[in-house]
């Protein structure tokens, strides 16, 4: 397992996550419609991101390589949540909508959401809907600023510290399985959102993408967010800044949009400085283990 060893720490992260599911799946194959299929797609995008490490050693002069490898994390991210809705609502089921409404009960009032109705109106509406597309954007931008500024190090700690986020939270979508109140409370609400042009084709394209998945709990959009705020408050003060108006009003839109619980928002605010955390020293020692492993072959 040696060439394992002299992998990036976020390629070793990423593979270790994919046999994670991987293993999860072969557990539940039972459980989980077209698990052979499942565990197939797990076992070759795994083996694909350790081939793309090892052919990025092999050719360091390949440009088309380097490429691939940057995007490598960002493709196994969105190819792990879209296999989310394979897993979770048949691992752990039923769903946990009641438990976490319950839980705002206690926290924002009988209905999640209603407590923002007096501040609905269709300006806001799209304001916030932009925000929440925010999501999709800071991370690449923030991450795309440190490449091109020739900060290696720094995008590479960056790059584990968000793909750890975004890891954990697919996590916690299967310990908690839940729509969240778009779905769940679907009907209850006394206003509607007054979505109209933009944001109701934002919208629409959200749900087409997003689909009806269990991944309310913990707010990935709070967690991801924030983890890029920590990491652009240590590398890049000004980008902070740029970003913090846009974050603000997606955290909020989370709950506004009706997206998610309080409890899935509290949930994600509290695990982004968590994940940093781990992440920082998870990388440090894979690295070790990294440089470790080159100077033996040398």
């Amino acid at each position: 397992m040696l060439f394992f060893r002299k992998a990036k720490p976020v390629t070793q992260l990423s593979a270790v996550f994919l046999f994670f599911l991987l293993a999860l799946t072969i557990l539940n194959y039972k459980k989980i419609p077209g698990a052979g299929i499942l565990a197939l797609r797990y076992g070759a995008v795994g083996a694909v991101v350790i081939f793309t490490d090892w052919m990025r050693r092999k050719t360091p002069n390949s440009s088309l390589i380097k490429f691939i490898d940057i995007l490598m994390p960002l493709f196994v991210i969105l190819f792990t949540f879209d296999s989310m809705g394979h897993l979770t609502a048949y691992i752990n089921p039923p769903d946990k909508d009641a438990l976490l409404a319950r839980l705002d009960s206690y926290i924002v009032g009988p209905v999640p959401g209603a407590w923002l109705d007096w501040m609905i109106s269709p300006a806001l509406t799209a304001v916030l809907q932009v925000c929440y597309t925010s999501y999709y954007f800071i991370p690449m931008v923030f991450c795309l600023i440190l490449l091109s500024k020739g900060q290696s190090e720094k995008f590479d700690i960056s790059l584990f510290g968000i793909t750890f986020g975004f890891f954990v939270s697919y996590v916690g979508y299967i310990i908690v399985p839940a729509l969240g109140p778009r779905y769940y409370l679907e009907g209850q609400f006394a206003h509607t959102l007054m979505r109209d042009g933009l944001a109701r084709a934002i919208n629409s394209t959200l749900n087409f993408l997003e689909g009806a998945n269990r991944d309310a709990f913990p707010s990935g959009h709070t967690e991801i967010v924030l983890i890029v705020l920590i990491y652009a408050w240590r590398y890049k003060r000004w980008f902070f800044w740029i970003a913090l108006p846009l974050a603000s009003g997606l955290v909020l839109a989370t709950m506004y949009l009706r997206y998610h619980y309080a409890v899935d928002v509290i949930a994600g605010a509290v695990l982004a400085p968590v994940c940093v955390w781990a992440a920082d020293r998870i990388y440090g020692k894979l690295a070790v283990i990294a440089s470790e492993a080159k100077q033996s072959q040398i």
